[in-house]
């Protein structure tokens, strides 16, 4: 399928909801909910199974669908991972590995529709009750996310600061939903009265609006120690975002490196987590990391 017909059917597509939030603005709503937070990859490829099959531990009952949980065992601190949209656990083989060779042990989860784990559709409130249910049973020391994972481990220590976790690392978070959004509304080509439907269905359905829901600002009441690491030629969540988040995480260091894009993959950065996690303080200011071969 060419380019050109593939934007004929967003815009197509984009046309009908538009046409649909004159006389149905909910249900037109709903709809665009539902594009946005369904992904079309994420499950569990060939290449992945020798990593995670030995690690695969129970499946945990969730609202109606069950999560695929991972355990690495360890004899030190317990550490929770996080991936990100349409990815799974697998994406921290190579940081798993150096976490087991100091000793500790590793949780991981593929999200719902996502990896192992039952479900069609991905959206932060969902990510964070499926974390919470993982939190609970393992009780991690350390949580550790990476893009909408990392939205979410920020999310949830700021609705549940539970005692037990004590230094969160964050790796290419965004910042607003707003932003997220605005591409793929652009896309579709998504009319004013559709946008502001789906605001609508948001706050009717979650409590807040596009705008409301920043990272940022979710940032302001977590009290743990938190490592923000972010590339500046970041092309899926612009950098500014982990800026802002560090100006208001009080306990925060922001670490930019430059050429590894939103995959983040380095020894450098892995090498800065592990001294985060021995509990090295870091300088909490805006440092460079020179762009390093990613593993």
């Amino acid at each position: 399928m060419s380019d050109s017909f593939k934007k004929l059917i967003i815009k197509s597509l984009g046309g009908y909801i538009n046409v649909l939030a004159c006389v149905a603005p909910e249900i037109a709503a709903a709809k665009v909910f539902s594009l946005f937070s369904t992904p079309r990859k994420g499950k569990i490829g060939a290449h992945h199974t020798d990593f995670l099959n030995p690690a695969r531990s129970e499946k945990l009952a969730f609202k109606n669908m069950e999560i695929q949980t991972y355990v690495w065992p360890g004899t030190r601190e317990t550490i929770l991972l996080i991936h990100g949209w349409e990815s799974n656990s697998h994406r921290y083989k190579v940081l798993v590995e150096r976490l087991q060779e100091k000793g500790f042990t590793v949780i991981a989860f593929d999200a719902p529709a996502h990896g192992y784990s039952d479900g069609l559709n991905l959206y932060v409130p969902l990510y964070d009750d499926a974390m919470q249910l993982v939190k609970k049973k393992y009780r991690p020391d350390y949580v550790i996310g990476h893009s909408i994972g990392a939205m979410t481990a920020i999310y949830n220590q700021s609705k549940h600061p539970d005692d037990y976790v004590k230094r969160m690392i964050i790796l290419g978070a965004p910042d607003k939903l707003a932003d997220m959004l605005a591409e793929s509304e652009k896309l579709l080509g998504l009319s004013p009265k559709s946008r502001q439907a789906v605001d609508a269905y948001l706050k009717k359905r979650f409590g807040f609006s596009k705008k409301e829901f920043s990272s940022a600002a979710f940032a302001e009441t977590i009290q743990i120690p938190g490592l923000i690491i972010h590339d500046k030629e970041d092309s899926i969540t612009p950098a500014y975002g982990s800026e802002a988040i560090h100006y208001n995480w009080s306990d925060s260091s922001l670490i930019l490196t430059t050429g590894l894009n939103h995959s983040l993959y380095s020894k450098d950065v892995d090498d800065l987590i592990l001294r985060f996690l021995e509990g090295e303080q870091l300088p909490s200011e805006m440092v460079q990391v020179q762009e390093s071969s990613p593993v």
